[in-house]
């Protein structure tokens, strides 16, 4: 009499359904673990149906006169799949643990399948032995006296698969870790159950729940793929990355930026998502037509990264081929106009960058490095550049500078066109680090804005200047007034004009004698607090300079909303005048803002030619390299006292 019970292998039906239907709707089969998780799926899937198709040619519902030959394919499939759950499982660990590379050769390949290739080789036999099971129609379905050399042999991957996650668990954080073995602790229970209780067809639906765990705790859709794209996304590569650094094992790494990924985005809105994965598809049809394993990632808006199991291979060969594929596939995309700024580096990690955070900063930035002649450089040559080890350490130097004191402060002098003579400067914070040298200004405040030290360095820069002013060799210079840069940071905090006041009565200073320079970018940034202290600060008889006009949105209504006085030219805008046209633009500008009673600073004076240009275009002041370059207050009253009137 048919008295077992199958109604855990259907509800396994739905659940097996729901997880492959997801995985491809989600697009998680690209990448080597997330197709060896959909054939893990995909496999048990098919011996679940190979499992109820046997069970319903007992119960007679079909199958009539057929039903020795169809519960026999039908056990001879769930053997198979059910077995080849078990490889691809053992093949699944060895990628998510990034132990890959230790299976790379064909040995330890065929090492793994030994037991499967033993099992496979028991069924094709066992029509001739009945070694593994007979099925006849007076008898049925029965064991065959060498069934347990099966499960022995499927046993030796539980084996291998439990000793070899707990060898690499430093690689996996818990839960992925406890998901990987339940897989074996649930089915291994599953397995004894339905051994000695036929009855009891249990073992798909726990394989179906160990399958699920492991979407919920191993592959995480959501944190797996990038949502504008589709694509394996960038929390991905950081957790790929981590395991490579447990590993310790070098790993080539190909880093591919769209440095104007916004504007093109921008600007061909749904068809950039099909030029980057157009981009996608010629990276992995060209590996696997070299037959390199790789895995490729995508972080919105513009970055690839593709990590290269072979350590050796030079990319340089496949990026004109994948290069011109990628131009003729996406030609009707780029007819539009839109020009691809692609850069391209290669690094071995942790070879030649050590650190998980080095490693993801230098993705980011790498493109602002590159020269832009080349489409690809390898990192060597951006890394041991003395501009990359400054981006690198600015946090140490920065540290250095606020616990040392190194920070120091050099004047530029700023040269009068009616009078002749320099009548004031620009105060220019000046940090020489201990290990890297003179440290550019500009750099240093960016940094330090970026990292909320910026109010500590300019507390200090603005007390500096101050005793300066304050002192008989300020008053000596004949100066009308120091320009003082004020950051956005700090125009933000309330307690800034109290501040800048307790300066002003401490060192004695006059509010004439200061001019607050604030960028022309800062205005993108003006809040209610911003607004009130530039008005505060003017109204106390500080003049206001808008430092570096014409470098963004130049917006001329904002001159008129903001209480300042004077205007400084960005370089930009100077060097523009080199030609016919861009002379005609500085001068329109000039004469604008002196219609409006502004006064016109220009920096960029570096050459002769440049500073007649500026003093006949109408500029009220001039500074740049050829009257002066920064320097320190005693060097500046030398220069006051010899320069000629």
């Amino acid at each position: 009499m048919y008295d077992k019970i199958m109604l855990f292998d259907i509800c396994a039906v739905p659940v097996y359904l729901i997880i492959i239907a997801t995985t491809v709707i989600r697009k998680m089969y690209k990448g080597r673990s997330n197709r060896l998780y959909l054939e893990v799926a995909m496999f048990a899937f098919a011996a679940d149906l190979c499992e109820i198709m046997e069970q319903l040619a007992f119960l007679g519902i079909t199958f009539g006169t057929g039903f020795v030959f169809w519960v026999k394919m039908s056990e001879y499939a769930y053997f198979i799949t059910r077995n080849a759950v078990n490889v691809s499982y053992i093949f699944f660990i060895i990628s998510t643990t990034k132990t890959w590379y230790k299976f790379d050769k064909i040995l330890p390949r065929l090492f793994i399948m030994l037991p499967y290739i033993c099992i496979f080789t028991l069924l094709a036999t066992n029509e001739i032995t009945g070694w593994v099971f007979t099925v006849t129609i007076e008898e049925g379905y029965k064991r065959g006296p060498n069934v347990l050399w099966i499960y022995a042999f499927a046993a030796c991957y539980l084996v291998f698969g439990v000793i070899y996650l707990i060898a690499h668990r430093h690689t996996l954080d818990l839960g992925s870790f406890i998901a990987l073995m339940l897989m074996y602790i649930i089915n291994l229970v599953s397995v004894i159950t339905q051994y000695f209780y036929p009855r009891y067809i249990i073992e798909s639906f726990a394989t179906s729940l160990t399958v699920l765990f492991i979407v919920l705790y191993v592959q995480r859709p959501e944190l797996q793929v990038d949502m504008s794209t589709g694509l394996p996304g960038f929390r991905a590569y950081c957790e790929e990355i981590g395991k490579i650094r447990v590993t310790g094992h070098d790993t080539r790494i190909v880093m591919i930026s769209l440095r104007n990924a916004a504007e093109m985005s921008s600007y061909l809105r749904e068809s950039y998502s099909d030029y980057i994965h157009i981009i996608d598809s010629e990276v992995r049809a060209f590996a696997k037509r070299e037959k390199i394993s790789c895995e490729v990632y995508f972080e919105s808006p513009g970055n690839f990264y593709v990590v290269l199991d072979d350590d050796t291979y030079n990319p340089v060969q496949a990026i004109p081929e994948i290069k011109e594929r990628v131009r003729m596939i996406a030609a009707e995309i780029l007819e539009t106009g839109a020009q691809p700024d692609m850069h391209i580096v290669s690094v071995t990690f942790p070879k030649e960058i050590h650190t998980i955070d080095e490693l993801l900063r230098f993705g980011h930035n790498f493109a602002r490095f590159s020269d832009y002649s080349r489409i690809y450089v390898r990192a060597g040559a951006i890394t041991d550049s003395r501009d990359y080890q400054i981006e690198t350490h600015i946090d140490e130097i920065l540290n250095r500078a606020v616990v040392s004191g190194q920070l120091g402060i050099r004047y530029q002098p700023i040269r009068s066109v009616a009078e002749n003579k320099f009548t004031c400067a620009e105060a220019v914070i000046e940090l020489t680090d201990v290990v890297y040298g003179s440290i550019d200004s500009e750099r240093l405040i960016i940094a330090a804005e970026e990292r909320g030290l910026i109010v500590s360095l300019s507390n200090r820069y603005l007390e500096e200047v101050f005793t300066f002013m304050g002192s008989e060799s300020f008053q000596k210079l004949g100066y009308t007034h120091i320009c003082v840069r004020l950051p956005v940071s700090q125009c933000m905090r309330m307690d800034l004009t109290d501040t800048i006041w307790n300066l002003r009565e401490r060192f004695r200073v006059s509010p004439a004698n200061i001019a607050f320079e604030i960028k022309e970018t800062s205005y993108e940034n003006m809040s209610r607090v911003f607004n009130e202290n530039l008005k505060k600060l003017s109204t106390q008889g500080f003049k206001i300079v808008l430092d570096g006009f014409g470098s963004g949105y130049s917006n001329f209504m904002h001159l008129l909303d903001m209480p300042i006085n004077a205007v400084r030219l960005d370089k930009s805008i100077v060097q523009a005048a080199s030609s016919a046209n861009g002379k005609k633009i500085l001068e329109g500008i000039i004469d604008t803002l002196r219609d409006i009673s502004l006064t016109v600073i220009a920096q960029g004076a570096d050459d002769q030619q440049t500073s007649l240009m500026l003093a006949g275009s109408g500029c009220d002041l001039i500074q740049g390299s050829y009257y002066s370059p920064p320097v320190s207050k005693d060097k500046l009253e030398k220069l006051s006292a010899n320069d000629p009137h």
